[in-house]
């Protein structure tokens, strides 16, 4: 059992500290003390220290998000997911991995795909797959919420952008690292992914999912992974407005904003759709954590393979909603849209960005 010099230093500094457990999505969700991050640490150290690995500490090590809040909200610097990323990947190599996570990963392997329906449910009719920009939607978009893609596409369009989309669009390796940890076959995964887009031509990505969009910024570059210039939708969105090529109706709706995990923490963005909603005259009514401080609504990933544990991290995210004034929820990502569009609680409605944007421009 090895885990690196990184994953040992971070879980021994974890394993005797609280401060983070408050901000924890699952552990707020379940009430279990093995969801905080301390517990996850003090397990990766007693394993260093002799302890057998077992099914059931794998069981916890999957109950994770790794939306990255504990780390944001660490002082001295320290990251539980690493060492837990890496307790995944000890699992795969000890064939530890549980049933219902084994499912999903080798559905990913033998298909490419996160879902077991991997039809493209997107209207990619009369749009070429080369040019300067690529549209890259990512599999939730495509095969889970299509409105969303399709909505962005429309936009696109309106604002008379010459964009391609690749008809096979093969997965960026994100679903697989999350739950295998960054092995050979990520990497290999996301390589094939980098050949298709630099195939098309392309001299910019737009982004659409931001788990696709922070793996490429970061992951592949630490990889050594070539790509055009990455901007995430929002972004692009957000300059074709100030550009006048986009030019929204007044939609005058009083509404919440949800920051997505990975376009807030590890992306950094926070302002692109706020400007897309001001553009509108929509009145934004921020929840207490907001920004980079943002709760996690869940993640596609998680939603297969823990989908009962997944849902009550979104309704806890509504919960955070109701206590603004505001009725009507929207985020930016795909996977936020999947978390949270049928967990709205009665009285309360649910605003895919691009969707909202699409009906009022």
């Amino acid at each position: 059992m090895m885990f690196s010099e990184k994953a040992k230093k971070h879980a021994d500094a974890c394993r005797f500290c609280w401060m983070c457990r408050h901000l924890c999505p699952v552990q707020l969700a379940t009430g279990k003390e093995s969801n905080t991050p301390r517990a996850k640490g003090l397990q990766v150290s007693m394993i260093e220290r002799g302890y057998a690995m077992d099914e059931n500490l794998c069981e916890n090590m999957y109950e994770c998000m790794l939306c990255g809040a504990c780390t944001n909200d660490c002082v001295t610097g320290f990251e539980p997911p690493i060492y837990i990323r890496e307790a995944r990947t000890q699992a795969v190599v000890n064939d530890l991995v549980p049933g219902h996570v084994q499912k999903v990963i080798d559905r990913i392997m033998d298909t490419g795909c996160l879902y077991a329906d991997a039809a493209c449910k997107v209207d990619l009719s009369g749009i070429p797959e080369t040019g300067d920009t690529l549209l890259w939607l990512g599999e939730t978009a495509r095969c889970a919420v299509p409105e969303t893609a399709n909505a962005l596409i429309s936009l696109l369009k309106k604002a008379n952008v010459s964009f391609a989309v690749l008809k096979n669009e093969p997965a960026s390796g994100c679903a697989l690292g999350d739950l295998m940890g960054y092995v050979e076959d990520v990497r290999q995964m996301a390589q094939q992914a980098a050949q298709a887009i630099l195939a098309s031509g392309a001299k910019q990505v737009i982004v659409l999912d931001s788990y696709d969009a922070a793996m490429m910024r970061h992951e592949y570059q630490d990889w050594g992974i070539e790509l055009p210039q990455i901007i995430t939708a929002t972004a692009f969105v957000s300059s074709l407005i100030e550009e006048k090529k986009l030019s929204p109706k007044s939609a005058a709706l009083t509404l919440s904003y949800h920051d997505g995990s990975r376009l807030a923490r590890d992306l950094d963005e926070h302002q692109p759709a706020r400007d897309i909603l001001a553009a509108m005259g929509c009145e934004i009514k921020e929840m207490f954590q907001h920004k980079r401080l943002a709760k996690c609504c869940g993640s596609a990933v998680a939603a297969q393979y823990m989908p009962q544990i997944a849902q009550k991290v979104a309704k806890g995210r509504w919960e955070d909603a109701a206590r603004t004034d505001a009725k009507i929820l929207t985020a930016a990502c795909p996977q936020s849209t999947l978390m949270l569009k049928d967990t709205a609680p009665q009285g309360y409605e649910y605003q895919d960005l691009f969707v909202l944007l699409n009906e009022h421009t």
